[in-house]
């Protein structure tokens, strides 16, 4: 009796694991990317299907796909289109649900399926060198000098680096000015090529040009110090600005009314993708960032909870009311 039950028990996995994998995606897979190429959440995107591709998890053609503008609104609004759609994935981060709130979006999260989150992320404040500005202090005293002076470049209006940038410019006896763009590619071009004085970015936007010499921090908006290669560089809390501070989410979501298995079929390939060395060492290490996978059901629970703080941020700093 004790081994047919032991047969009976191994019958029941298989067949189950079998159900969960019976839908698996034909075709091209479109992997939306609410942002222009070379920020983030492209390279979130891009390393993610070479994790993919490289460990044999998902076997379909997936292309990424940039649909930038609007703060994230444009891809939301791409996506939630897909309706039931189960090879249509997209990139979901703090800063689409923030632009959500701050503008009024016909998209918000209740309008997408969440599929799980792999990284949490923070910010960082850079310029181009230390000749531009050897360390925040630097920058306050120049922007004091005469106010609206000093240029912060960061990805639209409404967005987490709108929010740390007016958490921080209210901290300070100075008066900074915000300069939006589409796309942390497109904040970087203007960094490097003169056009603002410093700029918000990702660790995983900026690691590159810190290494290179390229570009130089001037704080994080973490609660602790980043790993290398901005273990030198101060929180804005070490700093005396307490309460400038930011944690972000990195998640992924698919249309309206996805089917459950491929939702289950997303969520198994985002857990397996995060459990390889690629993703660990080529992502999470390399770009100094919080490792945390979380399910497709607690991801939706932990998204409506961040929506809710956003809210509260967002009321806070007067982007709404």
């Amino acid at each position: 009796m004790k081994h047919f039950k032991t047969l009976l028990a191994a019958s029941v996995a298989l067949m189950m694991g079998t159900q969960a994998q019976a839908w698996e995606p034909e075709g091209t897979v479109e992997f939306v990317v609410p942002y222009s190429a070379g920020g983030g959440s492209d390279v979130n995107a891009r390393l993610l299907v070479e994790a993919w591709r490289k460990h044999g998890i998902v076997d379909a053609n997936v292309v990424v796909l940039n649909k930038p503008g609007g703060s994230g609104a444009v891809g939301n609004t791409y996506t939630f289109s897909k309706d039931g759609d189960p090879n249509t994935i997209q990139t979901y981060v703090s800063g689409q649900m923030m632009s959500s709130i701050s503008n009024n979006a016909a998209v918000q999260l209740e309008h997408l399926t969440p599929l799980g989150t792999l990284t949490l992320d923070t910010l960082l404040l850079v310029t181009r060198s230390t000749e531009d500005y050897a360390d925040f202090a630097a920058l306050v005293e120049a922007a004091a000098k005469e106010p609206n002076s000093v240029t912060i470049g960061g990805v639209s209006r409404g967005s987490e680096d709108h929010l740390v940038f007016t958490m921080l410019n209210d901290s300070v006896d100075a008066e900074l000015q915000y300069v939006p763009f589409d796309g942390g590619g497109d904040v970087l071009s203007a960094l490097l090529g003169g056009h603002v004085d410093a700029a918000i970015f990702n660790p995983s936007e900026i690691g590159q040009q810190v290494e290179a010499g390229r570009a130089h921090p001037l704080g994080a908006f973490s609660e602790e110090r980043l790993a290398a290669p901005f273990e030198a560089t101060e929180t804005f809390g070490e700093m005396g600005y307490a309460d400038v501070a930011i944690s972000l989410f990195r998640g992924y979501v698919g249309p309206p009314n996805m089917p459950a298995e491929a939702v289950a079929y997303w969520e198994n390939a985002l857990k397996e993708a995060y459990e390889t060395e690629t993703w660990q060492q080529e992502y999470i290490a390399d770009k100094g960032l919080i490792g945390r996978f979380i399910g497709a059901a607690d991801s939706a629970e932990f998204y409506a909870r961040e929506a809710e703080k956003y809210q509260r941020l967002l009321e806070a700093v007067g982007f709404v009311n």
